[in-house]
């Protein structure tokens, strides 16, 4: 079945146009998209065609998102498949983070290498939220095993100072274990703690 395109109008308040097949209103696009799929008054479409602008409206809306989502902060991938998910399809989710890949807009490789450099946290807490964001194992430990072993004592020991700062009228016994508790809670290793420990006088 073959419709023509009747009318082209521009909406009022948004950069879409609302497309008119055989005098009737059918569907809108994005002023960009109109533009991609060369649409115009007097065309002849398929019920292919129509259904392929529609889509091509719909990659273009869940790209726009994904740019958003990103403007804020870096994610993962499987963080914008996620939020993107609650809005769209597998198929076209696929086609946005194939297009933010390629524009090397998202990338685990980085994603995780930044994470990890700019954590104050310990290497098992890191581990733990990056595998929350859905990174791949293998690749975290990857550049955990690169992570700076003095930064991480370095964070530690900030850590360690605001503990026994506000436990110094405690004694010896319950600093300890206060600043045990912490680290291990800020997912720092016993060997950083005894290394800490070793270096105070309690």
């Amino acid at each position: 079945m073959v419709q023509i395109v009747t009318k082209i109008e521009k909406q009022t308040k948004r950069d879409r146009y609302n497309i008119y097949l055989d005098g009737v209103y059918s569907f809108s696009l994005a002023a960009k998209v109109l533009d991609d799929v060369f649409i115009k008054k007097g065309d002849q479409l398929t019920n292919h065609d129509i259904e392929a602008a529609k889509q091509a409206d719909i990659f273009s809306k869940a790209f726009d998102n994904a740019l958003n989502i990103l403007s804020y902060r870096s994610h993962s991938q499987k963080e914008i498949s996620d939020k993107l998910s609650k809005k769209y399809e597998t198929p076209v989710i696929d086609k946005v983070i194939e297009k933010l890949k390629a524009t090397n807009l998202i990338n685990d490789n980085d994603f995780t290498e930044r994470y990890i450099e700019q954590s104050k946290k310990g290497k098992k807490l890191v581990k733990l939220d990056l595998l929350k964001r859905g990174v791949d194992k293998d690749l975290i430990e990857k550049y955990l095993e690169n992570k700076d072993e003095d930064l991480e004592l370095e964070n530690a020991r900030k850590i360690s100072e605001q503990v026994l700062k506000k436990y110094e009228k405690k004694d010896k016994i319950i600093k300890k274990k206060k600043l045990y508790e912490t680290l291990t809670r800020k997912g720092f290793s016993y060997d950083i703690y005894k290394q800490i420990i070793q270096k105070k006088s309690f």
